[in-house]
């Protein structure tokens, strides 16, 4: 009779604990649910990571998927791709494993890891043409990233009307892409102080560097003449060093900030030409 008790007593528990720990998994599900409702995204991300933990294997696909949401939301861009690759290799259909690709290779796009998400990408199978259309403007995008711009143009074009190509060429020029030039600016103030700065269009930045080095050659000349060389050398040379060096590099800095912006024009644009055709 003992042993029949006591074995109720363990059947009843087990399922008892079964029926609660189900419990506490909904409730625990329904307030992640809620938090992300109520845009409360950290404390909604620890608690779906929390599920994934108690889950035992069983429902991470949105579990998974919830969690590169909402690390992208915060801006955690490894994570997110992270738990995309992992929704992905659980997915069951094509559609679904595009939406993750997609979704991963864009967290790894706004992190700069561009040739991962090309990777990613090829991996898309393209079976209608807006999903190829927007295949190819993450590829543009990707290969825009990584300064293969021969590339990047062949798949924007792919992404406009025909009428719209040679917008896209145009966007494109040796000018928009390469000017100005870093290392020409840097030479330039190196054979004449400020130069560099009126080749990037800066003649402020470049008279101020200009007559504060040449200032600096005439106190230099001034002190050798009434003090001596050496003296000059020591009190002088390292003030003139400095200035002189900051000048070209300011100039290159500045040239480099320049192309950046003029290449983030030609992508602004292409977006605004994408957009036409209404491609995500």
């Amino acid at each position: 009779m003992k042993y029949i008790i006591l074995f109720s007593i363990i059947i009843s528990s087990s399922v008892f604990g079964d029926s609660l720990k189900a419990q506490t998994y909904q409730e625990t599900l329904e307030f992640a649910r809620n938090q992300y409702e109520q845009h409360n995204y950290t404390i909604a991300l620890k608690t779906f990571k929390r599920l994934i933990f108690f889950s035992h294997g069983e429902g991470l696909l949105p579990l998974y998927t919830k969690v590169g949401e909402l690390s992208f939301l915060l801006g955690d861009f490894e994570t997110s791709q992270f738990n995309y690759g992992l929704a992905y290799n659980i997915a069951d259909s094509d559609s679904l494993k595009n939406e993750l690709l997609f979704k991963k290779a864009y967290s790894q796009i706004l992190n700069r890891e561009y040739q991962y998400a090309v990777i990613d990408l090829l991996a898309i199978n393209a079976f209608d043409k807006a999903t190829k259309q927007r295949l190819n403007f993450y590829l543009g995008t990707c290969y825009f990233g990584l300064e293969q711009f021969d590339r990047s143009k062949k798949y924007f074009k792919s992404c406009v009307e025909p009428k719209e190509i040679a917008s896209v060429d145009l966007m494109f020029s040796d000018k928009n892409l390469y000017s100005p030039s870093p290392k020409k600016a840097r030479i330039m103030s190196m054979l004449l102080p400020g130069m560099g700065q009126f080749y990037v269009g800066k003649y402020k930045d470049g008279l101020n560097s200009f007559f504060l080095t040449l200032g600096l050659v005439a106190i230099g000349a001034r002190t050798a003449v009434n003090t001596g060389v050496i003296f000059a050398l020591v009190s002088v040379v390292p003030w003139f060093q400095r200035y002189y060096t900051g000048g070209y590099t300011n100039a290159e800095k500045i040239a480099l900030i320049k192309r950046q912006n003029n290449r983030n024009s030609v992508y602004n644009g292409i977006i605004d030409l994408v957009k036409k055709n209404k491609v995500d």
